[in-house]
């Protein structure tokens, strides 16, 4: 996994680094208008990029792009801003936080309202790739700080309210994997995000933005997949309660995409997409996704062809899912054909699967009793055809297609060979 230095880089330090003493309390209004000023200077000068580009194309230069030595010095520019509001930061944290409670809530709102209203969320994450590493740096760990700041409110946060607002917000971080440069930036602030319940609620109500983020854990970079994978559990797992409703609202998009990854990545996909989804289904706040996960035929069809699969690692990852298929005391019917009939295959097939330590009880114990299981099976009784495929009845996403006379037949697709 990537190092999340950035975001608990100390303030003190941040301090030192920019040789000014810490701002003083000056009562609200003053503290109000030094906070205007902080915001404003910033927004200046991200601003002057956009300056510099246009100076650029009136020069006729080849591109509209500033020079590297402009990029410089307007990067510099910008560090200046950031420490100068990382002081101002500092010293809204320390007179606001009391008793373990915070203190000052109008002045914490007005200083987010003022960060938000010009727009600095985006524009920082616009610019990021012009500016130089450790000015990233500074730029995580000023929206970290942020996103803190903003946690402490306990009733309506101006930042939730700008990621529903700002949809395009969390569409450029995820965008950012596309960029190796800022990939590992734009992780950073999107996991900075997933700490927070009300901020993951507001990133998961955009349903093709994760999407996007679940196609970048299949990256050919492996530092940039194995980023986004760490972005997409902290979202899924950080708020249960939250994920497991946008699970349920979006079931087949989600698993849809998500199993693409079983199905078509590489190794290390294919692994962490196998340990992600075990955690999640096993979580106990995800219930109802479990049910509705191994209700479905077709995604039981895809690890029992996981566990002939190539590398042993593969194999047993997948058989930490495929015995909650076999466990499941509500089988669906079709489900339950299907493991009918391939079960002399399968039980062939799990005789040969051994734990990587010999002394690994809990595996033992759940091979023994998922070949029980296996081989006390009965022939399943004819499918309904009008029976919805693979959902409890009810259940969201439960409509599905009337099943073919071939799979009714069949008992759905075996093994593939």
């Amino acid at each position: 996994m990537t190092s999340e230095v950035a975001p608990c880089m100390p303030f003190d330090w941040l301090r030192r680094a920019s040789g000014r003493p810490a701002l003083a309390g000056g009562g609200s209004e003053g503290s109000q208008n030094r906070s205007q000023d902080v915001c404003r200077r910033l927004k200046e000068a991200l601003d002057s990029f956009l300056v510099a580009g246009d100076a650029g194309e009136t020069d006729n230069q080849s591109s509209a792009s500033p020079s590297e030595t402009a990029l410089k010095r307007l990067s510099q520019d910008v560090k200046k801003q950031l420490q100068v509001m990382l002081e101002v930061l500092l010293d809204l944290e320390k007179s606001s936080q009391h008793a373990g409670g915070m203190q000052n809530v109008p002045v914490v709102k007005s200083w987010l309202n003022q960060f938000l209203a010009i727009d600095l969320p985006k524009r920082l994450v616009t610019h990021l790739g012009q500016l130089e590493f450790e000015v990233r740096n500074d730029v995580v760990t000023v929206f970290s700080a942020v996103v803190r700041l903003g946690s402490g409110l306990e009733d309506e946060d101006p930042l939730q309210e700008y990621g529903q607002a700002n949809p395009q917000f969390f569409a450029l971080l995820v965008d950012g994997y596309e960029k190796p440069e800022i990939a590992t930036h734009c992780g950073m602030m999107l996991r900075s995000c997933a700490r927070q319940e009300k901020l993951v609620k507001a990133f998961l109500s955009q349903t093709q933005v994760v999407l996007k983020l679940v196609q970048f854990t299949r990256h050919e970079v492996f530092d940039i997949s194995t980023d986004a994978f760490s972005s997409l559990h902290d979202f899924l797992l950080n708020h249960q309660d939250t994920s497991a409703q946008f699970l349920q609202a979006n079931f087949r998009d989600y698993f849809t995409s998500y199993n693409s990854l079983l199905q078509e990545g590489d190794y290390v996909t294919k692994r962490q997409a196998l340990k992600l989804l075990s955690d999640l289904l096993l979580g106990r706040k995800f219930m109802r996704i479990m049910m509705l996960y191994i209700g479905d035929d077709s995604y039981l069809q895809i690890h029992m062809n996981l566990l002939r699969d190539d590398s042993k690692t593969i194999q047993l990852e997948a058989f930490h899912i495929f015995k909650i298929f076999v466990a499941n005391p509500n089988r669906p019917q079709r489900v339950h054909a299907i493991l009918y009939k391939n079960k002399e295959r399968l039980i062939s097939l799990l005789h040969e699967l051994t734990p990587h330590r010999p002394e690994d009880k809990q595996f033992l114990e759940d091979m023994k009793t998922v070949l029980n299981k296996l081989e006390a099976l009965e022939p399943p009784p004819r499918p309904e055809r009008a029976a919805p495929a693979g959902y409890p009845a009810g259940a969201a996403g439960a409509a599905a297609p009337e099943a073919s006379p071939a799979a009714d037949s069949a008992g759905g697709a075996a093994m593939a060979d």
